[in-house]
């Protein structure tokens, strides 16, 4: 379909723009069951999902600019000087902030789009999300990896959700019925299909519309005592 806009003949994957107009307030719904109210070493206003939602938008714009030697050589200045600021305050993986703050969108981390919850109770959760420009596969479609990414993180925190013990992915099996386009708002729904002992079976599904886009299915194992 032709973004509005564009001119006759143009596709989706001619706008510059593409994926760049993904942004959305980081103010998380409070959906009993998935949600927790603050996150380690963190406090609801402190502006860290601000700053995680500016990183996801830098990387969207970094993904669709094509640069000239001075703004690189800028911008590879500018990234170096932030890496060594941050180095000084490196933490051990257990006390790291990144993907651990339920309290903002995405759990405030940037490696998977940041899914926003609807509705949720013990067995399902549903929701939106869009794919900024950063997780272009081509041709206006999502990359093929980035879609099992949502996959797993929306059903790794199911299964987990609901003061449930926590679990790990024994595998997750994607089947892509059609193309996921880039920066639409698609629906993704995860059930519950069923618990045994320690075997947790979970589907998904993303649908741009009434058009299913992709599905999965994926088992989560859950940890013994001391399991890392």
């Amino acid at each position: 379909m032709r973004r509005p806009g564009l001119p006759p003949g143009s596709s989706r994957s001619d706008d510059p723009a593409l994926g760049l107009d993904t942004a959305e307030s980081e103010r998380i719904p409070q959906v009993e069951s998935w949600t927790r109210s603050t996150g380690p070493d963190g406090e609801p206003g402190d502006g860290y999902g601000e700053m995680i939602a500016r990183l996801r938008t830098f990387l969207d714009h970094v993904a669709a600019a094509r640069l000239d030697t001075g703004t690189v050589t800028a911008l590879a200045d500018d990234l170096g000087a932030w890496c060594e600021r941050l180095s000084d305050a490196a933490v051990p993986e257990r006390e790291q902030v990144f993907g651990h703050r339920y309290d903002v969108l995405g759990r405030g981390q940037t490696m998977a789009p940041a899914f926003r919850v609807h509705e949720a109770d013990r067995f399902s959760v549903r929701g939106t999300v869009r794919f900024g420009r950063y997780f272009l596969g081509g041709n206006g479609a999502v990359h093929g990896g980035a879609v099992p990414l949502l996959f797993d993180e929306v059903l790794g925190r199911l299964s987990g959700s609901a003061g449930r013990s926590r679990a790990r992915t024994a595998y997750l099996h994607t089947d892509f019925r059609s193309v996921t386009p880039i920066g639409a708002e698609l629906d993704v729904h995860g059930w519950f299909v069923s618990e045994e002992g320690r075997k947790r079976v979970l589907r998904a599904e993303i649908r741009h519309g009434e058009v299913l886009c992709a599905e999965a299915e994926g088992l989560f194992i859950v940890l013994n005592p001391g399991q890392p």
